[in-house]
């Protein structure tokens, strides 16, 4: 692909540019902030701190991230009939240096010999990227009047390498000690581009140092503070408030000092900078708005107890309905949700609902007060679940709650009334992300009353389904049930066709493992021939092309694929900053393979990780079993076997559940205090310590990785022949512990496994048996030279055998 179509696909960011040059520039805009009135500090920290710093995904109880791309899946389309909306080979990523003069051009600038790079380049045409060259190289010799020439005229010129060429134009006005030209180029970098916040730092610093526009260093920096999701792990963020704290000092406005010193320490309890802004803060009040917002944050990262001290000490001086007493009022009911004081969680919750106005909290406060009553107290959690539903259906909990009511109401046996409620679901909210959660929650109705037509009507809506509803893991479970009820009808090869389907395309999942494990035992032919398919994928050459999709109008794609072809060590960077939200997964997976292709495994592996996550289908074919192989990685295998084998585990097993617990973060941290690879909960860990009569664990042991593997692969041991070697029973039992599993199986006790797995009344566990064992099986898929274990169906859930 040559440099003319690079830039033909750029589609410039909606937010419009600001001029270098022009009737207002930049400089012009800093210079009217000095007339700004004094508190201008303290007002934008007073905003920061009025901001909830709760992030709404803690308001769940899996608290897990929310989809990066989410367009479901597509049917696999036959090569003549496709149609491309931007198809990409693998020559498309061939560098524009390769050849010729180019590539001794770029030979020569990589050994820096930058005057012979240029020499060589002047008889070349000035396409773009001969021309960013030259300007690098004049930019290395030190000829800044020339590179800052260059740069500017090359950033209007030439729209994917804007923002990099204003960058490097400002650093070269700096050679020159232009500041005003360097404060306006650094002015120019778009907000969305990565260099943005090392462009503000750059104006802030020669606004302050070598221009005394103190207001305007303040408002260069500004940008970063202002955000309307809160990030407490963000150091720019930080660096920028302590910088902000030092320029109000300078300017005599000790008031927005103070309130930018407190930004720090309530905003960014972990960061570098908060040891100089608490020295800032000697002998100063800590209001409490900063204290609600600090402990906030803390909650936020998982610091639950620390924010309930905080909170502790502030409530009883609190008044509801005060703003920022509901504010505090809410964050400590989460705080008790999250460690699972759920009595005390309501009683702190339902005054919140009673007495504050704010309707975004009210809906937040509705619907984790909904969690915890139906813990312990499960009728009044369908009429909370209602009322949010009823009060807020525009709110993007409005589905899940009445998903969540009818599934109370069905615990309750209230069936009537629940399937009411999923009907409200499913007619307001189609595109949802609870629409298929609805229909099976239909079908599994139908199934037991044993309407076999309403059941597979149920299933076929799913696979219809658009939008959020629409993903791999939904259409796989509603096949592989369709493929179940067919079989009760007695169409035994049309369920073993889609069984085979269903095995085929997740094999590295718990729908196909499911599906392997019942052609095994109903249709072994069938399924031996599976096997053989799986053990001989197809041919690697299958990877290209591929189709980008949307994906060819992102600004990051379209910069950080015109890097790649000048050979720039930022383009990976870039590539993996692209908004995969709303993305194709085929343009997804062409992410991974341009980055993989081009020798950036580690970021590829993030990608692969990404698809894992929200849905890959087809791992039989080359191309995704190199995907799985990043996104499955055999991290701390030498420790996993020892241990796993010691405790009569199987290593895939161990392997898996570390995967799915702390994706191999030994310093991993749970919301409930659970710590390390395998998330060891510390009372746990030293019940296991004393019964293997070793080293009592301690916190700080478990977030070493021989430890902790050593003790977790002992716990899930034991859980296995608690349970007769059932891995799933054991699974969940590790998540949700064993009594829980006892009560479970004593409700269910004819149930069949698969059956058994989809009645966990728990979200969390259900969701995590299903990944454990589907990672489990991704191991097995990718690593294992022997046959593929499947699972057991007994006739009683009780009875599995297991695994085998």
């Amino acid at each position: 692909m040559s440099w003319p179509l690079v830039a033909a696909l750029w589609v410039a960011p909606a937010r419009a540019e600001q001029p270098a040059t022009g009737s207002k520039s930049t400089v012009q805009q800093q210079e009217q902030q000095q007339d700004k009135p004094e508190g201008d500090i303290s007002n934008l920290a007073e905003s920061a701190s009025s901001k909830h710093q709760l992030d709404s995904s803690l308001d769940s109880e899996s608290e897990e991230a929310p989809p990066e791309f989410t367009i479901g899946p597509s049917e696999p389309v036959a090569p003549g009939e496709r149609q491309w909306v931007r198809k990409f080979e693998l020559s498309d990523l061939k560098s524009y240096f390769a050849e010729g003069e180019l590539a001794k051009a770029k030979a020569a600038y990589d050994r820096g010999r930058y005057r012979v790079a240029r020499q060589l380049l002047e008889t070349q045409d000035a396409t773009p990227p001969v021309r960013y060259l030259k300007a690098m190289s004049a930019l290395r010799l030190g000829q800044w009047a020339t590179a800052a020439e260059e740069f500017a005229a090359l950033a209007e010129a030439h729209p994917p390498l804007r923002d990099y060429c204003h960058f490097e134009a400002a650093r070269a006005y700096e050679r020159m000690r232009k500041w005003t030209e360097a404060v306006q180029q650094y002015g120019a970098v778009s907000p969305t581009a990565r260099r943005y916040v090392d462009a503000r730092f750059g104006m802030a610093y020669l606004l302050e140092k070598k221009k005394r526009d103190y207001a305007g260093a303040v408002a260069a920096l500004t940008p970063l503070v202002q955000s309307d999701s809160p990030k407490p792990n963000n150091p720019a963020q930080s660096e920028a408030w302590l910088t902000i704290a030092r320029l109000a000092r300078y300017q005599a406005d000790y008031n927005g000092e103070h309130r930018a010193h407190l930004a720090v320490w309530a905003l960014h309890p972990f960061s570098k900078e908060v040891s100089a802004a608490v020295k800032g803060l000697r002998d100063l009040p800590y209001v409490p708005k900063w204290k609600v917002a600090r402990a906030e944050t803390l909650l936020s990262l998982h610091h639950n107890r620390e924010a309930m001290d905080l909170l502790e000490r502030l409530l009883p001086k609190m008044q509801l309905p005060d703003e920022l007493a509901c504010r505090a009022q809410f964050a400590y009911g989460t705080a008790l949700r999250k460690e699972r004081k759920h009595s005390l969680a309501i009683q702190a919750l339902r005054p919140v609902i009673e007495q504050c106005q704010d309707a975004n909290l009210r809906a937040r406060a509705l619907y984790v007060l909904g969690y915890s009553e139906g813990v312990v107290e499960p009728d009044s959690a369908v009429a909370t679940y209602l009322k949010l539903a009823q009060d807020y259906p525009e709110h993007p909990y409005a589905d899940d709650a009445l998903f969540y009511a009818a599934h109370k109401a069905l615990e309750r046996g209230n069936k009537a009334a629940a399937m009411g409620y999923l009907d409200q679901l499913i007619a307001r909210y189609p595109d949802g992300n609870f629409a298929s959660e609805a229909l099976f929650e239909r079908f599994m109705v139908y199934r037991a009353e044993g309407n076999s037509t309403a059941a597979f009507e149920a299933l076929s809506r799913i696979e219809e389904l658009k939008g959020r509803g629409s993903t791999h893991e939904s259409v796989q479970r509603a096949r592989y049930w369709r493929a179940r009820v067919l079989l009760s009808m007695g169409r035994a090869e049309e369920s073993h066709a889609l069984m085979e389907r269903v095995a085929a395309e997740g094999a590295a999942t718990w729908y196909g493992l499911l599906a392997r494990s019942r052609l095994t035992r109903e249709a072994p032919e069938r399924a031996r021939t599976l096997l053989e398919r799986l053990r001989s994928p197809a041919s690697a050459s299958n990877v290209w092309p591929l189709d980008a999709g949307n994906l060819a109008q992102d600004p990051h794609f379209v910069t950080g694929l015109e890097l790649l072809k000048l050979e720039h060590r930022e383009a990976p960077a870039e590539l993996l900053a692209v908004d995969r939200r709303g993305r194709s997964e085929e343009s997804i997976r062409l992410l991974f393979h341009i980055l993989h292709a081009s020798g950036y495994e580690g970021y590829a592996r993030s990608i692969a990780w990404a698809l894992r996550r929200e849905g890959l289908a087809a791992p039989t074919e080359a191309e995704t079993r190199l995907i799985y192989s990043m996104a499955y990685p055999h991290s701390f295998r030498n420790l996993v076997v020892q241990h796993s084998r010691a405790a009569r585990v199987n290593p895939d097993l161990m392997q898996a559940l570390i995967r799915e617990e702390s994706a191999f973060n030994p310093n991993a941290r749970s919301p409930t205090g659970a710590l390390g690879l395998a998330q060891l909960m510390p009372a746990t860990a030293f019940a296991v310590a004393r019964q293997l009569n070793v080293p009592l664990a301690t916190s700080a042991a478990l977030l070493e990785p021989q430890e902790n593997i050593r003790l977790g692969s002992a716990y899930l041991g034991s859980l296995q022949r608690r349970f007769a070697g059932n891995p799933a029973y054991a699974v969940a039992s590790y998540n949700a512990g064993p009594g829980a599993v006892d009560r479970w199986l004593s409700r269910n006790p004819d149930a069949e496994l698969d059956e058994w797995v989809e009645q966990i009344p728990v979200e969390e566990t259900r969701l995590y048996v299903k990944r454990v064992l589907g990672s489990a099986a991704a191991y097995q898929l990718l690593y294992a030279s022997g046959s593929f274990t499947t699972l057991a169906f007994g006739e009683r859930g009780s009875n599995n055998a297991g695994s085998r």
